[in-house]
């Protein structure tokens, strides 16, 4: 792969709020934010860590690495906010997204996933267990960077998450058997209990999305207060991600249409999918 034409991404505009102290300086066997970097260097010299002023002070003395701030004028929050920002401020062929607390990361997993990316020309993220698809991580050419942009600007009036731009775009996904033998290698950590979670397993799964349309509509149809149509766009969206097993992604959209029709069943199908992936209110 020539280097020149990658840029590596690492997000790192989050509070630690979950973690109780600061995780990019956080130690374990080496900073956490050093696990990234490191394993970004062996297939890339353009490496980017997306952050705001605050975090900016703890990291600045780092090497091999450039930064940029959020782009707050653009629509959207959090990581989806960083997300955006890269693909908006960084001219590269390719982007290799991921976020800044995986200190079980290596560069044959990361290699891997953008060659899939390379292949295939399409948005690819993983899906590291249990029908979970980790949006942090996401590999996709150029010609995604105003897709991507435009659904943080126009689609996020519901909820603005990185899995929109799963969800809004033709995507693939891939389990995390075909990017790596470790388990624990796409495994970030939220909390420092999470430093010492048990693996999950290797999903074999590659699932081609091609039902971006569902999402684009749903979310026209709320702006435009056409609250009837925009429930049943989420509920056929949801019904593709039931039927493949891709959990995450089928909450973030019953969520949705749970906001626009507080039905008895979708609630219960919320909390079953809650427990299902271990996903709380805030992490969705």
């Amino acid at each position: 792969m020539d280097k020149l034409n990658l840029a590596a991404v690492i997000l790192a505009g989050g509070k630690s709020t979950r973690f109780n102290e600061d995780k990019l300086t956080y130690i374990y066997n080496k900073p956490i934010i050093s696990y990234p970097i490191n394993e970004s260097k062996k297939i890339t010299e353009s490496i980017f860590i997306i952050t705001n002023e605050f975090e900016y002070e703890k990291v600045k003395g780092l090497n091999y690495v450039k930064f940029i701030f959020d782009d707050k004028s653009l629509n959207c929050k959090g990581s989806a906010r960083g997300i955006a920002t890269a693909v908006g401020k960084i001219e590269s062929e390719y982007y290799l997204i991921m976020p800044e607390d995986i200190p079980w990361i290596n560069s044959i997993a990361l290699n891997n996933l953008i060659e899939y990316s390379m292949r295939s020309k399409l948005l690819v993220s993983p899906i590291i267990y249990s029908g979970i698809v980790s949006p942090l991580f996401m590999s996709l050419p150029r010609n995604y960077a105003n897709k991507i942009i435009d659904i943080c600007n126009n689609y996020s009036v519901i909820a603005s998450r990185p899995s929109n731009f799963i969800r809004g775009n033709e995507s693939l996904l891939i389990g995390s058997y075909h990017l790596t033998n470790d388990p624990k290698v796409f495994y970030d950590a939220d909390t420092k209990h999470d430093l010492n979670i048990t693996t999950k397993g290797l999903p074999r799964k590659i699932i081609h999305l091609k039902s971006y349309n569902n999402f684009i509509e749903g979310i026209k149809n709320f702006k435009d207060k056409n609250n009837i149509q925009a429930f049943k766009n989420f509920i056929e969206e949801s019904k593709m991600y039931r039927k493949n097993k891709l959990y995450s992604l089928e909450l973030s959209t019953l969520i949705d249409a749970f906001i626009i029709n507080k039905s008895e069943a979708i609630q219960k199908r919320i909390n079953w999918l809650r427990k299902k992936t271990g996903r709380s209110q805030k992490e969705i």
